[in-house]
């Protein structure tokens, strides 16, 4: 699968403005046949999770502007959003798919949510795990602060290809960020791909450009650059296919085993 990786300079908390810059990525990568455009974490408007321009889901423009885009360039978008299923609730952190056909939705709401900055005071908390199919590959999917979480990745493993973890992810803790996503690539025998952030936002926190996409193996997939931000990677399953058959980690962990021995050690 040919995808493009997008790390979009996002404009704080400007829509309109946001609007245009991925406009531009998605006709770029439509022209170099891509199948699928991935951008950063809340889109359109930063992690600004205090002040996040939520809109209701049933009537978002945000979720009409990228089906728009996703059928007149006829590819599928990942991007963030907040959004709200009643006027009077607090908003998701959400991961939103459009595709090809123009079905526009969230399809995944965060979970973990970063209390450091405090977004568990603004933010509704996501309860479900998600995997999707897109194309004909299974993709995990995770946001920002989910990657510091090892188990969440393990449940999703058997079941997909790939994962995803969209991000707006500081430049303080960058190690971390490229350590963590070669580690659940290794360790769940997956293609990883984390798409960061670039720019400097309203806090005045940097983010450098680091989106990578990791193969199983924990080694970084070469890419071709148009411009500065985006990128143009080939997916091959075939990969995953060879990692999993030929070191068989994936398939000796033991699930049921570390449930009961922590049950059985209190």
């Amino acid at each position: 699968m040919k995808i493009a990786v997008v790390s979009l300079n996002q404009i704080w908390l400007s829509k309109a403005d946001n609007i245009i810059e991925c406009e531009k990525y998605i006709h770029r990568a439509s022209s170099e046949s891509c199948e699928l455009i991935i951008f950063p974490e809340a889109t359109l408007t930063g992690f600004s999770p205090e002040k996040p321009l939520p809109e209701l889901v049933d009537n978002s423009e945000t979720l009409q502007i990228f089906s728009d885009l996703s059928i007149k360039c006829n590819i599928n978008i990942i991007f963030g959003a907040f959004l709200k299923k009643q006027e009077s609730s607090l908003p998701y952190n959400a991961l939103c798919l459009s595709d090809n056909f123009g079905n526009s939705l969230p399809l995944y709401n965060k979970v973990h949510l970063f209390s450091y900055s405090g977004e568990n005071k603004y933010i509704s908390q996501g309860k479900n795990i998600v995997i999707k199919k897109i194309g004909n590959l299974n993709f995990g999917l995770s946001i920002c602060y989910d990657l510091r979480f090892p188990e969440m990745f393990s449940i999703m493993a058997p079941n997909c290809d790939v994962m995803i973890v969209i991000a707006n992810w500081p430049k303080e803790r960058i190690s971390h960020w490229n350590t963590l996503l070669k580690a659940r690539a290794i360790e769940n025998q997956c293609i990883m791909i984390g798409v960061n952030r670039t720019g400097v936002d309203g806090n005045g926190i940097h983010y450098p450009k680091s989106s990578i996409i990791v193969s199983p193996d924990g080694v970084t997939i070469p890419y071709h650059s148009i411009g500065d931000l985006l990128d143009i990677y080939n997916l091959d399953i075939k990969t995953v296919i060879t990692s999993r058959k030929d070191f068989t980690t994936l398939k000796d962990k033991e699930y049921d085993f570390y449930c009961n021995s922590i049950k059985n050690s209190f």
